[in-house]
């Protein structure tokens, strides 16, 4: 039986309904941000979870990272990229952070009041190795009879909960309390004895500093890659950002390249239709990056060669830097029109013939150029924008370098993405006709907006030209969207979308 406008199935006989909802009239798609995503070590913030950061309108992104993932100043690549994304205004990010095996040993006992004293509380960091992994706490009497005081200390300053206890019953039992209050720190009662005896309270004690967190055990490329759960759920490294998947459009390790490391991002890229940036951690000059670029062919990678320092002293690769650039950019543009401002400098110096070596062999790189401010002046610009599959899916050699430029890439991604936004109200339905001709036409209008914008004065045409087909009998969204093709502005040949996206695989190391 088919229902319309039913949110309720009460006082309805047993029996399979279909709930046919009323489709979304407008032809308006609200169409996503290009959000980058940033894989690597940051001085602090959450190792299980991802952080996706979006500026208000009274609060910058740097500002709102502050408080999660430490400051510009502080000394792991993260941090450095923070002020790198604070000079190019981006507005919306995503991070992943990862720390060595021994990251997960935060946390400090103290003792109860017995005559032989025995652990009564355990104090830890809210994320494993996270929020300073170095932290004090202070326990005296409380202002109430038979409570304490406890003064947790981080490198954000004092938490100071007063009149606590350690009896579960009491409004102002200490693991509640805290747990529920502090953004960084969780108690756990070790339970040493009859808690409303006051000898259960944690012994005085002026200052104790925690010693463990993160053990200094380095970083290794299965930290990076990450690990998935299918049990828990539970993710880490670059798998926690595949949560986020279908959202993040350009993504990079911060820093690092490695094989192993490397082959998961393309994959990645791949698996959720979305760019990523190759860096060159282990080939810095353009004879080693030629040798490297060889050992991958995929349409979702772009290799990045050197690192690059802020006007502020921050170093970034390359492959962050264009991650940056791209997201900056309009989405039908190469990043090679993106001024970098704020770049002042770089580790190595490449001359004319470097960077045409690296432009035969696909292998981008950023370099002073003259300034689209036509006064003579020099900025930091992308050498060139090749990127992605060297050969086609039979092998063979593309001819075509318009068809390798990274923001074609970008632009089919982003198309195909909104697609599935597009096609949202009718997947899994069986069709009728009226819903045909609605997803026929908010299809088409879609097409036909980023053929000839509504204003063209504020925005800018995306495509020269599309072709689509529907099958006028499908009993499916996935069937009805048959065939989509598109021309982009200077090439020459019709490009074939994909309206599905991406698979549902998991990314393998």
């Amino acid at each position: 039986m088919i229902l319309r406008g039913v949110t309720s199935l009460a006082g309805y006989p047993p029996g399979l309904y279909v709930n046919e909802q009323a489709v979304p009239q407008s032809d308006d798609v609200k169409t996503s941000d290009f959000i980058p995503a940033f894989v690597g070590e940051f001085d602090r913030g959450p190792v299980n979870e991802y952080v996706l950061i979006t500026e208000t309108p009274t609060k910058k992104l740097f500002e709102i990272a502050l408080p999660v993932l430490g400051s510009t100043d502080k000394p792991n690549a993260g941090n450095a990229l923070l002020d790198h994304l604070k000079h190019a205004k981006i507005q919306k990010v995503a991070f992943v952070r990862v720390l060595g095996t021994g990251h997960a040993t935060a946390s400090l006992t103290l003792n109860d009041r017995q005559a032989t004293p025995v652990p009564i509380l355990k104090i830890s960091a809210k994320y494993p190795g996270a929020y300073g992994n170095v932290f004090t706490v202070e326990v005296a009497e409380g202002s109430a009879p038979d409570s304490f005081k406890l003064i947790l200390m981080s490198d954000f300053g004092p938490e100071i909960y007063d009149n606590l206890s350690m009896n579960p019953t009491n409004a102002r039992y200490a693991v509640k309390v805290v747990n529920t209050s502090s953004g960084h720190f969780v108690l756990e009662n070790l339970n040493s004895i009859d808690p409303t005896n006051p000898e259960s309270r944690p012994a005085i004690k002026a200052k104790t500093q925690l010693a463990g967190g993160n053990n200094g055990t380095a970083v290794t490329d299965s930290d990076r890659v990450g690990t998935y759960d299918p049990g828990t759920g539970k993710r880490t490294g670059l798998k926690l950002l595949e949560v986020i998947g279908n959202l993040v459009t350009d993504v990079a390790h911060i820093n690092y390249s490695s094989p192993t490391v490397d082959a998961a991002l393309a994959a990645f890229g791949e698996k959720y239709n979305c760019t990523t940036y190759i860096g060159t951690s282990t080939a810095q000059y353009p004879a080693e990056s030629v040798t490297y670029r060889d050992t991958y062919d995929t349409d979702f990678a772009q290799m990045v060669l050197g690192y690059y320092r802020s006007s502020t002293g921050q170093r970034i690769s390359g492959a962050c830097l264009s991650a940056i650039v791209h997201v900056m950019g309009n989405v039908e543009d190469s990043g090679l029109a993106v001024e970098c401002g704020w770049i002042v400098g770089t580790d190595i110096e490449l001359d004319f013939d470097d960077f045409t070596r690296l432009f035969e062999n696909q292998i981008s790189a950023f370099q002073l150029k003259p300034s689209a401010s036509g006064d003579g002046s020099l900025a930091w610009r992308m050498a060139n924008d090749y990127t992605l599959a060297k050969t086609d899916v039979s092998g063979a050699v593309i001819s075509d370098d318009e068809n390798r430029k990274v923001n074609k890439r970008r632009l089919n991604s982003w198309i195909e993405k909104q697609l599935v936004t597009i096609g949202a109200p009718w997947q899994g339905r069986a069709m009728t006709k009226k819903m045909r001709d609605d997803a026929e036409r908010r299809i088409r209008t879609f097409f036909d907006k980023l053929k000839t914008p509504d204003n063209p004065e504020v925005e800018t045409s995306k495509i020269e030209d599309y072709s689509i087909v529907f099958n006028s009998r499908a009993s499916s969204i996935d069937q009805f969207v048959q065939d989509i093709k598109v021309k982009h502005y200077n090439t020459a040949e019709w490009i074939l979308l994909n309206f599905m996206g991406g698979t549902n695989v998991e990314v393998s190391n």
